[in-house]
C-alpha cells in the first residue's frame, strides 16, 4: 500500500519487481494496479516461486521498505500441482 495517492506507483513496481526477482522468482511475473480508496491505489505483485526456501516474509518486508511504500503484505498464496 502506497504512502499517499502522490507516490510514483511505476517507481514502486519496478522495485517490487526486482526484489521480487532476487528472491527466485520463476517464470513471468505479472504487475497490477488496483485502486483501492480516496485515490490511493495498490501496486499487485504476480509471481511463482519454488516453495521450499522461498522467504515470503521477508519478500514481503523488503518491499515494505521501498520509499513511498507504507505496507506490503503476502495476499494469496497458491500451491500449484501436477
Amino acid at each position: 500500500m502506497p504512502e499517499s495517492p502522490d507516490v510514483d506507483l511505476e517507481a514502486i513496481k519496478t522495485r517490487a519487481m526486482k526484489i521480487a526477482e532476487e528472491a527466485g522468482a520463476i517464470g513471468q511475473m505479472q504487475t497490477k494496479i488496483e485502486p483501492i480508496a480516496f485515490g490511493l491505489k495498490a501496486v499487485l505483485i504476480l509471481a511463482m516461486y519454488d516453495v521450499d526456501g522461498a522467504d515470503f516474509d521477508g519478500i514481503a518486508q523488503k518491499m515494505g521498505e521501498i520509499e513511498g511504500v507504507q505496507s506490503a503484505e503476502v495476499a494469496k498464496m497458491d500451491l500449484a500441482l501436477g
